[in-house]
């Protein structure tokens, strides 16, 4: 894992080169799913990560305390040893500390960090869309109204008609000319921020959460090969015990 993890910040660390300069390009109904899916994703990391540390601490808690029940008896409330070797004890307990002190809060912050930055990608994209649907009708309006002023204009007859209804369709137009180009602008502005928002979140989200998660890995790969150096020496003692006569 922490191989894996140096690796993986390695790579992410390359993003600080990628352009900062915003895309005109909206967001497209792939580029949504895409980041459904790695929320998805992340969210289900997360919640694997910390069910992964909480395992592990509950399992060697619970064997800890079956040996201590196991291996020990209470008698005039003290704890007496029995006869029995307590090694693997005493190696339990230094396995139950180690888990204790690894510092997952800090990678799991780091995950749930990384996590509310794509969230906050996901709602800018909503954001968007709403606002293209928003110019899209707002358009579709201003087409109709534009139909419906040919018309008016071919059948008008200003000699006979006291009133000017193609004067006042024209202003009608007008406005909603001016609403839809301010519904085009607001898109066109939001898609520059989501395209911003989007590389600026993951060049500085994913190399924080990689570099909170290879240092969690970098101290289990310490702390578990230490607990392996001691079992094999608890091993090669109890070896040559049974050697001695």
């Amino acid at each position: 894992m922490y191989e894996c993890h140096q690796v993986q910040a390695h790579i992410v660390d390359q993003l600080k080169f990628v352009s900062t300069i915003p895309a005109t390009d909206p967001t497209s109904e792939i580029h949504r799913q895409s980041t459904l899916q790695l929320e998805g994703e992340v969210q289900q990391w997360y919640q694997s990560f910390c069910d992964l540390v909480k395992t592990q601490r509950d399992y060697i808690h619970s064997l800890t305390g079956w040996l201590r029940l196991s291996l020990f008896q209470f008698n005039h409330n003290s704890l007496s040893k029995t006869t029995q070797d307590s090694s693997i004890y005493s190696f339990c307990e230094e396995w139950q500390q180690a888990l204790d002190r690894i510092p997952d809060k800090v990678a799991s912050e780091g995950i749930k960090s990384f996590l509310t930055a794509i969230h906050a990608i996901v709602v800018q994209q909503s954001d968007e869309q709403k606002q293209k649907k928003k110019s899209e009708s707002a358009f579709k309006e201003l087409e109709k109204k534009l139909v419906d002023l040919r018309s008016l204009e071919c059948k008008h007859n200003p000699t006979v008609e006291l009133r000017d209804p193609v004067a006042e369709k024209k202003v009608k137009v007008a406005i909603l000319r001016v609403k839809a180009e301010e519904e085009k602008t607001k898109h066109e502005k939001l898609v520059s921020v989501t395209r911003a928002m989007t590389v600026n979140n993951l060049q500085m989200g994913f190399p924080n959460m990689f570099q909170a998660l290879t240092g969690f890995s970098s101290v289990c790969t310490k702390t578990f090969e230490t607990l392996n150096n001691q079992s094999k020496s608890m091993n090669q003692r109890h070896e040559l015990k049974m050697l001695l006569p």
